[in-house]
C-alpha cells in the first residue's frame, strides 16, 4: 500500500468517526429534551390545542412544596369568592420559554400583577416547562400546569405568589404573581431568598430577588 493510498484510507475513516459523534452528539441531545420529566412522558404534547381550566387556583393540587401540598389538601372542598362575585374577570398570558431578550429558560412576564379572580393562561411555548407553585398566601390552593400545552388558572385568593418551572428552578426559571395587593411581603421575601438559594447559575442567581425590588412595593 502507497503512502497516497493509506492517507486516502485515513482520511475516509476519520470522516465517518466525526460523521458519527455528531449523529450521537444530536440523538443526545434529544433524547435530553424529552426526558427531563419521563413521567410525565409529554403526553400533552401530542394533543393539538390542548386546554385545562383550573378554578380556583390550582383545585387539583400537584405541587412539590410538602407546607404547599396540605394546605392545598385542607382547602380542596373550600368556595371561592369569585363563585358570589360580580363583574367582567380578566384572562392574562404568560408564555413559557426557553429564551427572550431577558435570558434563557424564563416565563414571560416575568412579573404580573392581577385584580381578584382574574385568571392567567399559562401557555407552553417551547416543550418541557411548567408552571408550579413555590410559595402563596395563606388559604390559597397550590396549582401545577403538569406540562400541558395550556392552562388556565383563577385566582381567589390576595397576596405574592412565587411558581416556577421545576425542570429548569435551578435555572432559575421562576415568576412572581401579585393577585389584588402584596399582603405577605415579608413571606414572599423569605421565600425568594430560598428559592435563590438553590439557583446554580451565578448569571442569574438575583432574578426573583432583582425582579421583586422592581415591581413589589
Amino acid at each position: 500500500m502507497t503512502d497516497q493510498q493509506f492517507f486516502k484510507i485515513f482520511t475516509i475513516v476519520s470522516l465517518i468517526i466525526v460523521f458519527i459523534a455528531i449523529v450521537i452528539g444530536i440523538l443526545s441531545n434529544i433524547f435530553a429534551s424529552y426526558s427531563i420529566h419521563p413521567s410525565q412522558n409529554y403526553q400533552s404534547l401530542n394533543q393539538e390545542n390542548e386546554l385545562t381550566r383550573t378554578a380556583p387556583a390550582g383545585k387539583i393540587n400537584l405541587a412539590s412544596n410538602p407546607t404547599i401540598e396540605q394546605t392545598a389538601a385542607a382547602a380542596q372542598v373550600r368556595e371561592s369568592i369569585c363563585d358570589s362575585m360580580e363583574g367582567e374577570f380578566i384572562t392574562h398570558e404568560v408564555k413559557m420559554l426557553n429564551a427572550n431578550s431577558s435570558g434563557a429558560m424564563v416565563f414571560e412576564p416575568s412579573f404580573i400583577r392581577i385584580n381578584t379572580c382574574d385568571s392567567i393562561n399559562f401557555e407552553m411555548v417551547d416543550a418541557g416547562h411548567n408552571a408550579e407553585t413555590v410559595a402563596a398566601p395563606e388559604g390559597s390552593i397550590a396549582f401545577n400546569t403538569m406540562y400541558k400545552e395550556s392552562t388556565i388558572i383563577q385566582f381567589d385568593t390576595n397576596g405574592l405568589y412565587l411558581y416556577q418551572c421545576a425542570p429548569h428552578a435551578m435555572m432559575a426559571m421562576a415568576g412572581i404573581i401579585e393577585v389584588g395587593d402584596s399582603n405577605n411581603l415579608d413571606q414572599m421575601k423569605s421565600e425568594i431568598e430560598k428559592f435563590e438559594s438553590n439557583v446554580m447559575i451565578p448569571e442569574v442567581k438575583t432574578r426573583m430577588s432583582d425582579l421583586f425590588r422592581q415591581n413589589v412595593n
